[in-house]
């Protein structure tokens, strides 16, 4: 995020979830690398990937294969992270 101290907020409301902290910054990807570029705080949620690409883009990516555990831990992962971000009296940024 840019500010450690909301950051290390956010990795402890999320511990519960069984979800740590990563040790990279905040990227972002192809289509939100602009909004990186200028400067625009990003928050980087990463989960297990090790079968995203089984099906991502194929005519198989469809909502029947979601996994509905997973998918639970990242909705509540995104609701606890932003309800932190919009209760916190700082800025995701650090300037």
């Amino acid at each position: 995020t840019g500010n450690e101290a909301l950051a290390g907020r956010i990795g402890q409301a999320l511990a519960p979830l069984g979800i740590v902290p990563g040790r990279d910054k905040a990227h972002g990807g192809s289509d939100i690398e602009p909004l990186v570029e200028a400067g625009v705080p990003v928050i980087d949620l990463q989960q297990d990937g090790i079968r995203y690409f089984d099906i991502h883009h194929t005519p198989d990516d469809t909502l029947d294969k979601i996994d509905q555990k997973q998918l639970r831990q990242n909705v509540a992962a995104w609701a606890v992270t932003m309800n932190l971000v919009a209760n916190a009296s700082e800025s995701l940024s650090a300037n």
